[in-house]
């Protein structure tokens, strides 16, 4: 059964989500910056969904580095341009920013903690699960990133004690394209097996990801971007008989900023719908695709610090939650 506390905290983060007013933030002038202060500088988270994360899992962050003009990244000039230039956060009227569970398609230079409660459905022996996870990112140039993930999962049965362990892993992530108006990175993901929580199987994955700044194309939208993401999962190890050994996911976010870099607690407030799928490749549920629908917001409440909160409610029937509350802290550097 969904906790009350977890249900109203939905409802209530749903409806800030659409009724939030609009006119009145819109009313100041727009900056081109999308953190707390004018330079700009992450998800996961996101990365890729943590516990499933962010990756990732970042927004166009704000830096103290003040950016110099940069040249235009793409895939024909993938081997010729970026890899002897430092790493620099491209400013743009419209945020890039990390969100929760689409793949961020940026590289950053950022330390982020996250949080995810899950409301299990569907099975007997695990009420809820609570993941705590950290990680360091850090471009080495505007063409590849790494980062090391560390993290820690507890297990609520009903009424049998707290099952606990630790994972971790590692990332590199390869800038593809980056312009004025558009974003695309591709990454790579390795991580172990939690033996502590009865894991067996190390998790490969591959994702593709890109962002798109809609205000070049309809101006009208405001300071309104598209994310999308797509990865492929290989599972590695030993396991049950029936178990999953590869699958796909795939997300496709809206994210539109209401306030000003320079609004104080709320620096460029925004609200996000990220709609998530996964289908398995075999085991006992392959073919059988869960969709689930994320709504959030982020904001900086001092500059280069920023807090994200959003919460997964299932869209399909067949439902492994009832809800999956996440909470994200992120400090550029």
């Amino acid at each position: 059964m969904i906790r009350p506390r977890v249900a109203c905290f939905a409802v209530a983060l749903a409806v800030a989500t659409i009724w939030l007013p609009a006119s009145a933030m819109r009313a100041q002038a727009p900056a081109s910056a999308d953190g707390p202060e004018a330079a700009p500088s992450l998800e996961t988270g996101g990365e890729a969904a943590i516990g499933g994360s962010s990756a990732g899992g970042g927004a166009e962050e704000p830096s103290a580095h003040a950016p110099r003009q940069l040249s235009d990244l793409t895939l024909l000039n993938f081997f010729t341009e970026g890899w002897n230039q430092p790493w620099a956060k491209r400013p743009r009227y419209t945020p890039d920013m990390a969100l929760l569970k689409v793949t961020t398609n940026f590289l950053e230079r950022e330390f982020r903690l996250d949080y995810v409660l899950t409301n299990v459905a569907n099975n007997a022996n695990l009420d809820t699960t609570d993941l705590a996870n950290a990680l360091i990112a850090y471009g080495l140039n505007r063409r590849l990133m790494i980062e090391v993930i560390s993290n820690y999962q507890w297990n609520n049965p009903p009424v049998a004690p707290t099952v606990s362990g630790a994972s971790g892993g590692f990332l590199a992530r390869f800038q593809l394209v980056d312009t004025e108006t558009q974003s695309y990175s591709f990454q790579t993901r390795v991580t172990p097996a939690n033996k502590g929580i009865g894991g067996t199987q190390t998790s490969m994955t591959y994702a593709l990801a890109g962002w798109q700044d809609m205000h070049a194309l309809i101006p009208a939208l405001g300071r309104f971007g598209l994310y999308g993401s797509f990865q492929y999962e290989n599972l590695i190890g030993p396991h049950k008989a029936g178990a999953m050994e590869n699958d796909v996911s795939y997300d496709l976010s809206i994210a539109e900023t209401w306030t000003q870099p320079t609004t104080p607690v709320f620096g460029n407030f925004t609200t996000f719908l990220e709609a998530f799928g996964q289908t398995p490749l075999d085991g006992a549920s392959s073919g059988k695709t869960t969709v689930s629908l994320t709504p959030g917001i982020r904001f900086w409440f001092v500059p280069e610090n920023s807090f994200t909160v959003g919460v997964d409610l299932p869209v399909t029937t067949v439902r492994s939650f009832h809800s999956v509350v996440r909470a994200t802290y992120i400090l550029n550097f």
